[in-house]
């Protein structure tokens, strides 16, 4: 079992007056999370080998966070396979829990997602 996380830099400075507005900061971090791509990142190692991910999103109103600035989203995403000569055509639609963090002293934002399990008769 294992989560994956990713970290990317942030300017944890601009978060110092968000307190009071959490508008302010749901904005914010969408913004950073969508600018950088760590989210994507984080999906496609979570479902590497499960076939096309894309149409990769925040969904609308679930970002919540607590005044240390730590919280958790939700984000969807479509997985699609393709492949005529075994008559695959599929898209399902997937949504996974992702907690984030921001670290004022290193400057990270840290996304994990949901805990992966492992079949060990597979390794």
């Amino acid at each position: 079992m294992s989560a994956i996380t990713r970290k990317t830099k942030i300017d944890a400075s601009v978060f110092y007056d968000t307190k009071e507005n959490h508008k302010q900061l749901i904005h914010l971090l969408e913004h950073h999370i969508c600018k950088t791509g760590e989210l994507e990142k984080l999906i496609l190692d979570y479902e590497y080998g499960k076939g096309k991910i894309e149409n990769i999103e925040i969904l609308k109103d679930t970002l919540v966070s607590d005044d240390s600035l730590k919280g958790k989203f939700k984000a969807g995403y479509q997985i699609s396979e393709f492949s005529m000569c075994a008559a695959i055509d599929y898209t399902d639609n997937h949504a996974m829990d992702i907690d984030f963090s921001i670290d004022k002293a290193t400057n990270e934002l840290s996304l994990t997602g949901e805990t992966r399990y492992e079949r060990f008769d597979e390794l």
